[in-house]
């Protein structure tokens, strides 16, 4: 199974672009919900300038819904230069009211270091505050700190339960996770059928990760009967939304002809899609294309070039293979790192 991406879940719940502000003055007798809803309708008008003034005069007045659009505004930088100072104020603001998706935008910030200082203690605490209340978000953010033992010590039975919590809620980050923990035996005992359960609730959602660990149980056969029809129909779903990780995987099935005939041509495309994207796995198999000549002409410089992207990465049989073209193939290959 590859390893999952460290990056947090950071959907933000509210999703408002930054508008450039604008004199704005309150009408006697408006109320703060007339504001925000004022507000709203500006934004989905595309009116940017004026619903920032209308956020901003809102946020003024104490409003934690106006606060954290504004912050949001500023954070995103749409209708205005990004301002993360000003996001992490508002954002601030907000939270200290209790308002959980500000509670969860100022743990990005903290987690990210974005208009503060990174803190992986304080993004688990704001995260903890507002998974407490129910914010799904919060939930995905606060199991993945468990899982990794940021800001707080690791704690797989914590994550597998906060994964748990906002899965329930039909969250396909949360669900992919969830299998992931259940493959692996993380905080509970190894079940691969719970794990295909839950990867088949994110896939259907379209969610690439799941898509790519679904075609991956098929492939070997973990909890399921080993089906690479079924593999190949889940790592294109996958590929076909940029995913690299599938995209190299249906490489490998067009190249080893796992599932269907085999094609060079439709291996050096999909290859070639997640190199790209800077995928060590590609690279390699781009790498091994051209040091054995299969589907293309065989050329130790594009092999080597390939080898020595993947093996910076960590990639052991890139480094093995490096190694083998030093030592024997001095004559038709440059040494290493004389490309």
């Amino acid at each position: 199974m590859r390893p999952l991406h460290n990056c947090l879940f950071l959907s933000l719940f509210v999703c408002l672009g930054n508008l450039t502000a604008a004199a704005q003055v309150t009408i006697p007798g408006t109320s703060i919900a007339d504001i925000e809803s004022r507000a709203k309708s500006l934004y989905e008008q595309q009116r940017y300038s004026e619903a920032l003034a209308a956020y901003q005069e809102g946020a003024n007045l104490g409003s934690a819904i106006s606060q954290t659009n504004l912050g949001d505004m500023y954070n995103s930088g749409e209708g205005t230069a990004k301002d993360a100072g000003q996001a992490f104020k508002w954002f601030s603001a907000a939270a200290k009211q209790g308002y959980a998706n500000a509670e969860n935008h100022l743990g990005i910030l903290y987690f990210k270091g974005i208009g503060t200082g990174r803190d992986f203690e304080q993004a688990f605490a704001w995260f903890s505050r507002a998974a407490q209340q129910g914010f799904v978000q919060a939930e995905t953010n606060l199991a993945k700190m468990y899982q990794h033992g940021w800001g707080t010590a690791q704690d797989y039975p914590q994550a597998l339960s906060w994964y748990g919590k906002a899965a329930q809620m039909g969250a396909a980050y949360a669900e992919d996770n969830l299998g992931v923990m259940y493959q692996n035996g993380l905080g509970t005992g190894q079940d691969y059928a719970q794990a295909l359960a839950w990867y088949k609730k994110a896939a259907i959602q379209d969610y690439p990760d799941a898509e790519c660990n679904l075609g991956l149980m098929y492939k070997h056969g973990w909890g399921v009967t080993q089906d690479y029809a079924q593999a190949i129909e889940w790592f294109r779903k996958a590929a076909q939304q940029g995913f690299a990780a599938a995209e190299d995987d249906l490489g490998v099935f067009y190249f080893s002809g796992l599932g269907t005939p085999p094609d060079y041509a439709q291996a050096l495309n999909w290859f070639n899609k997640a190199a790209e994207q800077g995928d060590p796995g590609a690279e390699f198999n781009l790498g091994y294309m051209y040091f054995y000549g299969r589907g293309v002409p065989l050329d130790y410089g594009q092999a080597r070039a390939w080898f020595n992207k993947a093996a910076t990465k960590g990639h052991d049989r890139a480094k093995a293979l490096l190694r083998r073209m030093d030592t024997e193939f001095v004559a038709t290959a440059p040494r290493n790192g004389a490309d």
